[in-house]
């Protein structure tokens, strides 16, 4: 099997000099949760942005200063496996795929989670690639501060908890990405000019007024923008079958149960990968 056979060829790419703003429009429309860049006017893939590089970098504006520039792409006649290796080696959820540095398509985790795994017989459980390190906060955080509790950890979901210290729902980067506001923020600048040789000279200044735009969060309690039920998977479900449930539900991750109902940890798509 080649990557041409599971690539998506008609990808969705941003342009260099291009402006946050529309990658951020592209990537809200689009429901993804990044693209490759190019060279304005070419098909020479240049690097990559995701959601999580935006909401990193508030204050800039300019893709190229956003973007990650050490992309690393394929082949379009590599194999299967060295696409596999190159994502678990790297973990990086999306793959440009090249033919002579030219932008061809890409391939995902969740091409190979969707296309491949959820039709495996393999017998292997949910509970032998889980994570057990999770991230919770309590529902009335603001979204802002869990955002940032988010960066501050490395995660880019997080499961959100009611009163009763039950998890009521989950939160991801791409709920996150919805709700970013552009704030017009005004910073002054006074620069002072005068004549050294007598301190009793007049000295002029003037005043310098610099504009930028700024994306922000809302302050509003997390449990407002959760996705609830929360939808989970058992720890003794088939990979095949956790696959498929993330197909069905067009997430790549789910919280895991025990047989009291408890969620124990995490799975994600990439997690499936350790499977083939």
């Amino acid at each position: 099997m080649k990557v041409s056979d599971l690539m998506n060829p008609n990808v969705i790419y941003a342009e260099v000099p291009g402006s946050r703003d529309q990658v951020l429009r592209t990537l809200q429309e689009k429901n993804i949760s990044g693209m490759p860049v190019v060279k304005k006017g070419t098909k020479q893939l240049v690097g990559i942005v995701t959601r999580e590089d935006i909401l990193r970098r508030p204050d800039e504006e300019q893709i190229a200063l956003i973007m990650n520039r050490n992309v690393i792409s394929l082949d379009y006649g590599a194999s299967f496996d060295e696409c596999l290796r190159v994502m678990k080696e790297s973990g990086y959820r999306r793959i440009p795929v090249v033919s002579q540095g030219e932008l061809k398509g890409i391939i995902t985790v969740g091409d190979i989670v969707h296309k491949v795994i959820a039709n495996s017989s393999s017998t292997a459980k949910v509970s032998d690639y889980m994570r057990k390190r999770m991230l919770a906060v309590w529902g009335v955080t603001p979204v802002n501060i869990a955002s940032r509790i988010m960066h501050m950890a490395g995660e880019y979901v997080v499961l959100v908890l009611d009163n009763e210290e039950r998890v009521a729902g989950i939160v991801s980067n791409t709920d996150l990405i919805r709700l970013v506001e552009m704030k017009l923020e005004e910073k002054k600048s006074v620069l002072k000019s005068g004549s050294e040789s007598q301190e009793w000279d007049w000295e002029t200044s003037s005043v310098l007024y610099i504009s930028k735009q700024r994306i922000s969060l809302p302050s509003i309690p997390l449990h407002q923008i959760m996705s609830a039920p929360c939808v989970t998977i058992s720890e003794s479900s088939t990979i095949a079958e956790c696959a498929n449930k993330m197909l069905k539900h067009n997430i790549d991750q789910l919280p895991v149960t025990n047989l009291r109902d408890e969620v124990i940890g995490m799975i994600f798509d990439i997690d499936l990968l350790k499977s083939l």
